[in-house]
């Protein structure tokens, strides 16, 4: 855990000592901060007092009062450094997360440009920028984002998770877009009623990343509404219904893939090993071996050639 830094009233109201008013405004003017104007020297003060009073409350929980706090900081921040919020580097982030006791950079980055999130579609030079981040930088989402909007210069905002679901699902060159077999789909609701709803861990664990968590999700959630259309259950509750549901499509799955890969009885088993003569000898005593064969796991290799 890293170490915090003690609320220092001086070092935060220095900050907004004599700042440059045409930056202030514009910074006021075009990002979602919680102040009409510049607060004063008064407002700074009952802001961090608050900040005191409850600097023991609520752990992990952000409250209204860490919000405003989070805002004054990324404000005097972004004044002293004459930086935007969007440019400001994981480092500097970090600086300002040692003020609050629970909360890591990303999480004080994230939570400030939840306010400014917009969904907009995925450009191709996003995309194309996305992937050799990746491969500089594997998996580390914010510092992506962070370097990712300062090379496309985005008028919108770009987080971590945004970057990692980008990469997770479309992306990632493991992936598979090919049809759902029953295998796959008996698989899967397989360790659901195993695992639970864990979408990441069954991707990586099960599917080894080749099917994305989205894919999976989406996968379970349509073979579960078409069973649902077909059985009409009375009144049980959404937990009981869903068991019933999972187990009626497993049950289903397991006799479609057995039908199509049928286990050989024994009846069968033993028509076909009457077709084999197995015979002991000495390879030395046979003067002209035409071919030689050996069973391997019910198929015939070939041991030589004339």
């Amino acid at each position: 855990m890293q170490k915090k830094t003690p609320l220092d009233r001086h070092l935060i109201l220095e900050m907004f000592y004599q700042p440059e008013q045409g930056f202030a405004q514009f910074l006021l003017k075009n990002y979602q901060f919680s102040f009409q104007q510049l607060p004063t020297v008064e407002e700074i003060n009952s802001i961090l007092n608050s900040v005191e009073k409850a600097y023991n409350s609520k752990r992990g929980m952000w409250t209204p009062c860490q919000d405003k706090f989070l805002n004054l900081l990324v404000l005097g921040t972004c004044l002293k450094t004459q930086e935007s919020p969007v440019d400001l580097s994981s480092y500097q982030w970090e600086q300002i997360s040692r003020m609050f006791r629970y909360h890591n950079w990303k999480g004080c980055r994230n939570r400030w440009l939840e306010e400014c999130h917009q969904k907009v579609s995925w450009t191709p030079a996003e995309d194309q920028v996305l992937i050799q981040l990746q491969q500089l930088h594997p998996n580390k989402w914010c510092e992506i984002a962070i370097e990712m909007m300062k090379i496309c210069k985005t008028p919108y905002i770009r987080q971590g998770k945004q970057c990692r679901d980008r990469w997770v699902n479309k992306l990632d060159p493991n992936i598979v877009n090919l049809p759902w077999t029953k295998e796959e789909e008996l698989k899967l609701f397989r360790e659901i009623e195993k695992r639970g709803k864990r979408w990441a861990e069954i991707s990586l664990k099960v599917f080894k990343l080749r099917r994305t968590e989205n894919t999976i999700k989406n996968r379970y959630y349509n073979l579960l509404k078409q069973e649902e259309n077909k059985i009409k259950l009375g009144k049980v509750t959404k937990d009981e219904k869903n068991e019933i549901l999972v187990k009626s499509i497993i049950q289903q799955l397991e006799q479609s893939v057995d039908c199509k890969y049928p286990l050989k009885n024994e009846e069968t088993q033993d028509s076909q090993n009457q077709e084999y003569h197995l015979q002991i000898f000495d390879y030395n005593q046979l003067q002209k071996p035409l071919k030689l064969v050996c069973l391997v796991k019910r198929k015939i290799v070939k041991l030589n050639e004339i």
